[in-house]
């Protein structure tokens, strides 16, 4: 019994851990011949190997092929079919106005028809373009695929109650264009009643549906009970609902329509680069992804009516076995049943002279500490890692994995140390000179760093609180759930969905503090035996939900911010404090803990340190400029540091690459070196005036995937139009505006604007061609350590132009 007692949060920490990780998991793909009424990845990813063969972004000779498959597949499948043209309009970026991106797409839409073809349709929607160098064979094939193969289910069953619009997306990538031109302006968007998306972030790892609209909580019901192996949450769609996200979806929230919003998000290296092929993508995220989309698109296609709009709900998966979901007013009730069991565990602890209020307040104190302390911790490790730019950001994801674990092994080091000092009260002045020295450190990499030093100051305030005098288990326990109860309070009242992981923990370790005060003291070993038992089941479960929780959040934002981790550690804890407490009753419980700290500083350091490899590679990148203004040519490279392969191909000849800016193509510095002039094709570029309006054209040359236009006007110019449209694009006298078309029409581009003053205008057009110009040097393979991101191993033409015209005469009157 002590033997178990002294190891029973390492148990419950494995254990947990270890189920986490089982829920975690993805289900076995099912093959090709499964039941037709079924999800089949292995028949989904038969388009995944015809779509992803290749990079396929808006505008390139292969997204043509790409659209003729879906054209062929959706005709075979016997849906209707028509292809959307239009013009789609990216947002501008907050406080970037001068800048936009247009382009000509082609949606295709294609419609299961239902019963009554008046009814409210389902849409489910997906893009089929891809970034430039990324195969996409996961962003978004596996969308489309999931399609695809939702399509086949459908139709081989009864009809529909109403129709199900199939909506392929083009111009995701550029900034959502496809989708902008279908919900600001295609009369079909009307006919539509509920939205499904799918995206993807990663090629691996479980589906989350991590997104829905205001009022969906008939909706959220309706998942709950369709889908198979759920894993959703409210807190995520809550954050969504008040920050910016960059999906289609977004343009179906605007139109006002409810909807889900899934993906998956693992494995993120081979998010928009070279990795992202059919071999690559796990079959088993594309199953997960069917499971559990497939049933909620049945559902609403057979239904008599849409869900309604009803309050929102708090939801979680519960280790994806299930999704449980409950109103605000139930929220509430648990965090008064969590505040009833609290207070029941302080009267008896108090009365039978289990704890002082003043050891209450240490064990706040404690807890505070121990948060202070798990966050600073990994905060360091955030900033030491020093994710500055995209090139660091994908060398540090290639080992994600050793970065999680790294992260999670320290937490366990920092947050069990800090119990044991809490539980014997001593340590206050070598954890304040680690906190001292962690907070200083913070600011050694990036500059000044309030917040670590903010940390720190939280750390040696409390521990000099806390301190200084043991603390026993209901001391520290009752502090803990006090803390916590706040929070989830907080949570409630500010962010409903949020409150799910604060209230969930809390009410199991409430649940496991009254049953500890209620039977605890006993003789009889069996009870005693019975209620260790029951305090680890709960610590087992409140791990495991934690854990998975976690592991989804950290794949999502842990590499920007490695400390969101330790919100989960902590909220682990309560649960956890009684068996910690046992632990740190041993000798030598500190020195596991110390080991456990190694661990993870050893871990991290690998993440941070690693070099690329053949399956981890390195982001690289390098294309050829050719400045027909001034009849020079360029290798150029934007990523901060050269690789051994990008040195080689800028140093074409003897040449020497050199950081400087290129205005107007490169505003900030990159990587250049001069290399040899080669005939390429000029686009026309015209720039006029009629009357009071400014006339600047271009023509694309064939084979043009992006078009940019650059002005630089001496004067504020007005009223701005693209190809006589209205657009909202700002200018600035001296500054630069830019306007990128992807897909370029081959007629031509036409901007324009009304300037009466005198004035001059500088104009840059810029087109982005695949592949090395025709009579280029031989370029080197990539080795396998590297792969091509950005526009690398694409020709740049870059041409300039000027125009000064004189003040406007006044129109003569009658």
């Amino acid at each position: 019994m002590k033997t178990i007692r002294l190891l029973g949060v390492w148990i419950c920490l494995l254990l947990g851990l270890a189920i986490a990780g089982f829920a975690l998991r993805t289900p076995p793909p099912l093959a090709a011949d499964a039941p037709a009424d079924q999800f089949s990845a292995g028949r989904a990813m038969t388009d995944v190997r015809a779509i992803g063969r290749k990079p396929h972004p808006t505008g390139s000779a292969e997204i043509v092929r790409v659209r003729d498959h879906l054209l062929a597949r959706v005709g075979a499948l016997g849906l209707e079919v028509l292809v959307r043209p239009g013009e789609g309009v990216r947002d501008p970026a907050q406080g970037a106005t001068r800048s936009m991106a247009v382009g000509a797409v082609q949606n295709i839409v294609a419609t299961l028809p239902g019963v009554d073809r008046e009814a409210p349709a389902v849409l489910v929607m997906s893009h089929y373009d891809t970034v430039h160098n990324s195969p996409g064979a996961a962003d978004d094939t596996a969308g489309v695929a999931a399609a695809l193969e939702i399509a086949r289910a459908l139709k081989d069953g009864p009809p529909p109650a109403r129709d199900v619009l199939f909506l392929f997306t083009d111009g995701e990538e550029p900034g959502l264009l496809g989708a902008e031109a279908f919900f600001a302006r295609d009369p079909l968007r009307d006919h539509v009643g509920v939205v499904i998306n799918m995206e993807a972030r990663g090629d691996s790892g479980r589906a989350a549906m991590f997104q829905t609209g205001t009022g969906s909580g008939a909706l959220i019901r309706l998942y709950a009970g369709a889908a198979r192996q759920p894993t959703a949450n409210s807190v995520a769609a809550a954050i969504y609902q008040r920050m910016p996200n960059d999906t289609d979806f977004t343009h179906a929230l605007r139109k006002g329509l409810p909807g889900l919003n899934f993906a998956f998000i693992d494995d993120q290296l081979a998010y928009h680069t070279p990795l992202a092929t059919p071999e690559h993508l796990n079959p088993g995220s594309l199953q997960n992804l069917g499971d559990q989309a497939l049933p909620v698109v049945r559902a609403l296609a057979r239904g008599a009516a849409l869900p309604a709009r009803s309050p929102d709900l708090i939801y979680s998966d519960v280790l994806a076995l299930g999704l449980v979901a409950y109103s605000t007013n139930v929220g509430w009730a648990i965090l008064g049943a969590a505040g009833l069991l609290i207070l029941f565990t302080g009267i008896r602890a108090l009365r039978g002279r289990a704890v002082t209020i003043l050891e209450i307040l240490r064990g706040i104190g404690g807890f505070l500490l121990l948060a202070a302390s798990a966050v600073l911790a990994l905060h360091l490790a955030g900033r030491l890692i020093q994710i500055a730019d995209d090139q660091r950001y994908y060398a540090v994801l290639g080992q994600f994995n050793a970065l999680l674990a790294g992260a999670g092994v320290l937490l366990i080091g920092v947050c069990l140390g800090v119990l044991v000092l809490q539980a014997r009260g001593t340590g206050r002045i070598w954890i304040s000179v680690v906190a001292l020295l962690a907070g200083g450190a913070c600011s050694l990499v990036g500059g000044l760093d309030p917040v670590g030093l903010g940390l720190a100051g939280a750390v040696i305030v409390l521990a000099w609180l806390s301190l200084g005098k043991g603390v026993g288990v209901f001391g520290a326990w009752l502090g803990a759930l006090l803390v916590l109860l706040a929070l989830a309070v907080t949570a409630q009242v500010l962010l409903p969905g949020g409150s799910v992981m604060l209230a969930w923990p809390l009410l199991a370790a409430s649940l496991a503090a009254a049953l500890v005060m209620a039977v605890g003291g006993t003789r009889d070993r069996r009870v005693a035996w019975a209620l260790t038992l029951a305090v680890g089941v709960v610590a087992i479960l409140v791990v495991a939900q934690l854990g998975a929780w976690g592991a989804w959040t950290f794949a999502g934002v842990g590499l920007m911010e490695p400390a969101v981790l330790a919100v989960f550690a902590v909220l682990a804890v309560p649960a956890l404090l009684p068996l910690a407490f046992d632990f740190a009753a041993a000798k030598w419980a500190a020195i596991p803990a110390a080991i456990a700290a190694a661990a993870g500083i050893g871990l991290l350091l690998y993440a941070g340190l690693a070099d690329g490899s053949a399956t981890r590679p390195r982001l690289t990148e390098a294309s050829h400029l050719a400045d027909l203004s001034t009849g020079t040519a360029w290798r150029v490279s934007p990523q901060p540091r050269l690789d051994p392969w990008s040195r080689v191909v800028l140093s074409d000849g003897d040449a020497t690459p050199s950081r400087k800016a290129y205005p107007p193509l490169y505003r900030d510095p990159v990587w250049m070196a001069p290399t040899a002039v080669l005939p390429v094709e000029r686009s026309a570029l015209t720039i006029d005036r009629a009357g009071e309006r400014l006339l600047i054209r271009a023509v694309p040359t064939a084979g043009a995937e992006v078009l940019t236009l650059r002005l630089r006007p001496s004067l504020t110019l007005g009223e701005p139009r693209l190809n006589g449209r209205p657009i909202t694009l700002a200018t600035q006298a001296g500054a630069w505006t830019s306007l990128s078309y992807h897909a370029p029409d081959p007629n031509g581009v036409t901007l324009s604007f009304t300037a009466a003053a005198a004035g001059r205008v500088e104009v840059a057009v810029i087109e982005i061609r695949d592949g090395w110009p025709r009579g280029a040097s031989a370029i080197p393979a990539k080795p396998p350590e590297l792969m091509a991101s950005g526009y690398s191993d694409k020709t740049l033409v870059l041409d300039r132009g000027a125009l000064s015209w004189p003040a406007a005469e006044p129109v003569a009157g009658p």
